[in-house]
Order: structure tokens, then sequence, then C-alpha cells
């Protein structure tokens, strides 16, 4: 087991966070601490969804309340039209049907609510020289090929999803990617055409579309 998906602090997300929640929601919230930071940081309301036991029960400690299950198992738990912030922090592309969980999950937000998520970039580089040298399908215990993905994503794919649950990504921030002087001169020499092969995921934000 990967136990730095229930122990991560994710700083990178929390510097997304651009309004203040006063209700927020952590699914995947693993021991709690990403959203125990930002109740601290926003004085805020925190919950969180959980399917593992023992992760739950460490998440308990410290945030309002906690639900043990998948989203699709104990969501239909949650108060509508409550949560000001709801967080997916590489969570989407463990789910069978992301989609319908980011269209379930609307009746649960506040007016003005944001949604934010990181999501796992299938064109990182080094993933794609990885495939390339041993064209083979490697899965591993995390980073892109995790083998508990259900779902791979390019950053298309990613804006397309959001769209297509009818909501409006607002920012769509590069994370923990490539900085060296060799993919730079890359960069430029194809005219910002590798852009896209940098960043290991992507940090998303968004809101609800508005009615025509």
């Amino acid at each position: 087991m990967n136990t730095t998906y229930y122990t991560h602090n994710r700083e990178e997300i929390m510097d997304l966070v651009q309004h203040k929640p006063n209700r927020l929601l952590d699914i995947g919230c693993g021991e709690g601490r990403f959203a125990t930071a930002l109740s601290q940081r926003f004085d805020a309301e925190a919950w969180g969804l959980e399917m593992d036991a023992h992760a739950a029960e460490e998440a308990r400690k410290s945030l309002h309340t906690v639900l043990l299950g998948t989203f699709e198992a104990v969501g239909s738990q949650l108060p509508l039209a409550y949560f000001d912030a709801v967080f997916f922090n590489d969570v989407l592309e463990h789910m069978v049907d992301p989609w319908q969980t980011l269209r379930d999950i609307q009746p649960h937000l506040a007016a003005g609510a944001r949604i934010y998520a990181s999501i796992p970039n299938f064109l990182f580089a080094e993933n794609v020289l990885l495939l390339f040298k041993t064209k083979d399908w490697i899965y591993t215990d995390a980073g892109i090929l995790d083998r508990t993905h259900m779902r791979f994503f390019t950053k298309k794919s990613m804006l397309k999803m959001f769209e297509d649950c009818g909501l409006e990504v607002q920012t769509c921030q590069p994370l923990n990617a490539i900085d060296s002087f060799k993919w730079r001169m890359m960069n430029a020499l194809t005219f910002g055409y590798t852009r896209d092969f940098l960043p290991m995921q992507y940090g998303l934000v968004a809101q609800v579309c508005r009615p025509a």
C-alpha cells in the first residue's frame, strides 16, 4: 500500500484555493491531514470521505465528519447544497466512472462552490519515454501507471471531462513539472509543442456552469 495516498499534505493544491470556504469536503481524504490543514487555514468545517477504514478512523480525530466507503456507495449521505469547496486529490483516476462522480457531486454544492482536482498527466515525458524504451505498459505501485488507476488522462481529456459534466474550468495549473535546461530548450525549439509533456499532474479549479 502506498502510504503517501493517506498522509500527504498536498500544499500545491492548497495554493490553488483563492476563496474562503466555510464548509469543505475532501473525497479520498486519507488520514485527513490535507483537510485538517485547510480547515485550520480558513477556519472551515471539514468533511472527509475515505474508503480505507484505518485512514478514515485517523481522519475522524480531526475532521468534522468522515464517511467510510466509496463515493458511489456513501455519497448520497452527504448534505445537499452544502459545500463551498470539494477536493479530488488524485482520486478521479481511481474511479470507474469519474464523469458520473463529477455530475453526482453537484447537488451537494452550495452556490458559487468550487471543485478542485489534481489529476496525473499521462503525457508526462518520463512516462512517455518509458513506454518508448520498453514498448510495454508496466504498472507500478505509484505514479502515472499506478496499478490502481482505472482511467488515464491528458490535459485535453481532463478539460473535456469537466466540460462534458457541465463544469467550467477556471484554472488548469501544471503541478510537479519537469524543470531542466534540456527540456526548456526542447520546448523552445518545438515552439511550445512539448509543454504538455512536462507536468506530472494538473491542478484544476472549476465551477458549475451558469444556465444559459
